[in-house]
């Protein structure tokens, strides 16, 4: 009887080590899945000047620059002399530093800023639209919110204004619907451009 309890209590004993230390070793690796990565570039400061290092802070790219941004989808805005661009993680500058403000890239696209206007352009560096609004906002769900003259309006990822710049204020989309304010009403649009009042 003895050895029976002996032997039970060796096996709870032993049950509870190997329940421990599976909680002990799985622990880390469920937490990683939830925990975000951190960037693999990161813009990092030399004196004046800004690059980008690595996790490690190994410097990957050269610090030369007035100011850097991180990246989004793969490109970063860069500032020399007073001009903005692009550069992509091997440091070669893919848009030219020829504007005078640069937005994230969103969605494929990114507004950018030149003689007071803006516009926006693709990851080659082509403007999809004339640089010539007032404001213009990112991308959500294909459509970027634009402004000129006081009113504002929608373009698609062609440049095309989708949605006429007719609107005294206008939201971002979210789930197929922006909201909008004509003439002191409030509304919603859908992407087609179809107008939804409140009574």
């Amino acid at each position: 009887m003895k050895n029976l309890k002996q032997a039970s209590l060796f096996w709870s004993l032993f049950r509870v080590i190997l329940l421990t230390l599976f909680v002990v070793n799985l622990t880390p690796l469920l937490l990683s899945q939830n925990l975000p990565q951190p960037p693999e570039l990161i813009p990092y400061r030399k004196g004046d000047k800004w690059g980008f290092c690595d996790r490690n802070k190994k410097i990957v790219i050269e610090c030369k620059y007035d100011f850097a941004g991180s990246f989004y989808e793969g490109l970063a805005a860069v500032q020399l002399n007073g001009k903005w661009g692009y550069i992509d993680k091997t440091g070669k500058e893919v848009i030219p530093l020829k504007y005078d403000l640069a937005g994230n890239f969103r969605e494929g696209f990114a507004a950018v800023k030149l003689n007071g206007k803006l516009g926006y352009v693709d990851k080659t560096g082509k403007e999809i639209t004339q640089i010539k609004y007032d404001d213009a906002w990112s991308f959500f769900g294909g459509l970027a919110k634009v402004k000129l003259n006081a009113k504002y309006g929608y373009i698609d990822k062609t440049g095309r204004e989708v949605i006429p710049l007719k609107y005294d204020y206008a939201w971002d989309f979210f789930e197929g619907l922006a909201a909008v304010k004509l003439n002191g009403k409030i509304g919603y649009i859908d992407a087609y451009g179809n107008e939804y009042w409140e009574d």
